[in-house]
C-alpha cells in the first residue's frame, strides 16, 4: 500500500527537517560517546577491574552487541509500526540510566550486566532515526543525510577519547559515566517534542502490518536482490576489520610508547577531525557519483577502500617517530567513517519504503553481531595468545590479522557494482 508522506510541521512542538537531522545526529553523538567511553578508559578500567584483553573485548563486543543487535531488529520492526519519537525517547532514557549506573560497578560481571542493558536501550535509536529521516528527506539526498547522521560516530568516538583524556583526568572514569548518563536522560525528554511525519488513511498504514509480515518482507528483499546481499556482506566484512582496532589505546601506550593521556587526546582529535571528514565526504561524494551513473555509491566504496586499506596496514608498522605516523593515522580515521553514508543509503534505496527501519536494523544486526563483535573478540584473543607465546608487539600482529576481511569486502562490493552495471540482481522484492 502506498504511504502518504507528510512534511514535518514546524511549531512549538516540532522541529524543521534540518532541525530533526541536527537533533537526531546529536543523539547519535551521545550514542557513540557512550559506547566508546569504555575504550577511552581502556587502560584505567582494565587496571581497576582486573580485566584481561579478552574480557575487555568481550565487553565492547558480544556482551554489548548480543542484546543490542537482536533487540535492534525488533525495534526496527516496531519503528515501522509505532510512533518513532516516543520509541526513541524510551530507548535513550533506558541506556542513559544504565550508563550512569556504570559508576558503581566493581568487577567484570557487574560491568557486563550494565553493558547488556545499555545495548538494549541503544538498539532503539538508529533504525527509527534513519527511517524517520528517510520520510523527511528526498531519496536523492539519502547518502548525504545518512552521512550527516553518522557524523555521530566520529564526533561521539572523538568526544569519548577527549572526555577520557581531559574530564577523566580531573574527576575519574566513574564520574564521567555518571555525567554522561544524566545528560542523556535530559535529551530523551526533548524527543517527546518531535513530530512523527508518517501518516496514512485509517486501516491502510504500513504501521498496521504484523511484525511477522515485515520480517517476511525482509527475507523476500534479500532473496530478490543479490546486490543488497553483497552490500550487506561487504559492510559486515568492513566492520569486522574495524573491530580489530578496539585495543588501540593499549596499543598506543604499550607498543608505541605514548603516555595514557597523550594516547587519549591524539585518538580523540583524529576520530573527531578525520572521522567527520570521512562521514561528510562519503555522503556527499557518493551521492554525486550516484547521480552520474547507476551503482555510483558502490563504485565510490570500491575505489575508496582500494586506496585506503593499504594506508591502514602501513600505519600499523610505522615508527611513531616517523613524520608519516600522524598523517597515516588521520587517513585511517577517515576510512572508519567514509562508508557509513553510502552503505545505509544503498540499502534504503534497494528496499520498499515501509521496510526502511526494519532493514536498517537488520543491517546493524549483521554488522555488529557478525562484524564488530567477532572482530573485537578475535583481536583480544590473538593478543593474549601472542603475549603468552612471548611474541614482540602482540597487539600489532593481532590487528594485522584482524584487518584482513577488509580486503574481502572490496571483492564483495566490486561484484555488487558489476551486477548493477549488468542490471542483474538489483531489484528487491516490493
Amino acid at each position: 500500500m502506498m504511504k502518504v508522506r507528510l512534511p514535518v510541521k514546524t511549531s512549538s512542538t516540532a522541529f524543521s527537517p534540518a532541525g530533526v537531522l541536527v537533533f537526531l545526529t546529536l543523539l547519535n553523538v551521545l550514542n557513540f560517546a557512550d559506547r566508546f567511553l569504555l575504550q577511552g578508559f581502556a587502560v584505567d578500567m582494565s587496571a581497576d577491574l582486573g580485566l584481561s584483553k579478552t574480557e575487555f573485548t568481550l565487553l565492547t563486543g558480544f556482551v554489548f552487541t548480543g542484546f543490542y543487535t537482536c533487540l535492534g531488529l525488533l525495534m526496527g520492526a516496531l519503528a515501522d509500526r509505532v510512533h518513532r519519537p516516543r520509541l526513541m525517547a524510551g530507548g535513550v532514557a533506558a541506556w542513559s540510566f544504565l550508563t550512569g549506573m556504570t559508576c558503581i560497578v566493581a568487577n567484570f560481571g557487574q560491568l557486563a550486566l550494565c553493558r547488556v542493558f545499555v545495548g538494549v536501550g541503544e538498539a532503539t535509536l538508529t533504525p527509527a532515526a534513519l527511517g524517520l529521516l528517510g520520510d523527511v528527506f528526498a531519496p536523492k539526498r539519502r547518502g548525504a543525510v545518512s552521512g550527516i547522521y553518522y557524523l555521530g560516530a566520529p564526533v561521539g568516538i572523538g568526544m569519548a577519547f577527549l572526555i577520557a583524556g581531559t574530564l577523566g583526568a580531573a574527576i575519574g572514569w566513574r564520574r564521567c559515566f555518571f555525567v554522561l548518563g544524566v545528560f542523556g536522560s535530559a535529551l530523551s525528554l526533548l524527543l517527546l517534542c518531535l513530530h512523527e511525519p508518517r501518516s496514512a488513511p485509517a486501516g491502510t498504514a504500513p504501521a498496521a502490518r504484523p511484525l511477522a509480515a515485515l520480517l517476511s518482507d525482509v527475507a523476500a528483499c534479500l532473496k530478490g536482490s543479490s546486490v543488497l546481499c553483497l552490500v550487506i556482506l561487504g559492510g559486515v566484512l568492513v566492520i569486522y576489520a574495524q573491530g580489530a582496532l578496539v585495543l588501540d589505546q593499549l596499543w598506543l601506550v604499550q607498543e608505541r610508547g605514548f603516555s595514557k593521556q597523550h594516547a587519549q587526546t591524539v585518538s580523540g582529535l583524529m576520530f573527531l577531525i578525520g572521522g567527520v571528514v570521512g562521514a561528510v565526504a562519503g555522503g556527499y561524494a557518493s551521492d554525486a557519483l550516484q547521480a552520474r551513473r547507476a551503482g555510483g555509491r558502490i563504485d565510490f566504496l570500491v575505489w575508496t577502500y582500494l586506496l585506503g586499506v593499504p594506508v591502514a596496514y602501513y600505519f600499523r608498522v610505522l615508527d611513531p617517530a616517523s613524520v608519516l605516523f600522524l598523517p597515516a593515522m588521520f587517513v585511517g580515521s577517515v576510512m572508519l567513517t567514509i562508508g557509513y553514508g553510502p552503505v545505509f543509503a544503498i540499502v534504503q534505496d534497494l528496499v520498499p519504503g515501509h521496510l526502511r527501519s526494519t532493514m536498517t536494523a537488520f543491517l546493524i544486526l549483521c554488522m555488529t553481531l557478525l562484524g564488530t563483535s567477532p572482530g573485537n573478540l578475535q583481536v583480544g584473543w590473538l593478543a593474549d595468545l601472542y603475549q603468552t607465546q612471548g611474541m614482540a608487539e602482540p597487539i600489532t600482529h593481532a590487528v594485522l590479522v584482524g584487518m584482513l576481511p577488509w580486503v574481502a569486502a572490496i571483492v564483495c562490493l566490486a561484484l555488487a557494482a558489476h551486477l548493477v552495471r549488468r542490471g542483474a540482481g538489483v531489484q528487491a522484492a516490493a
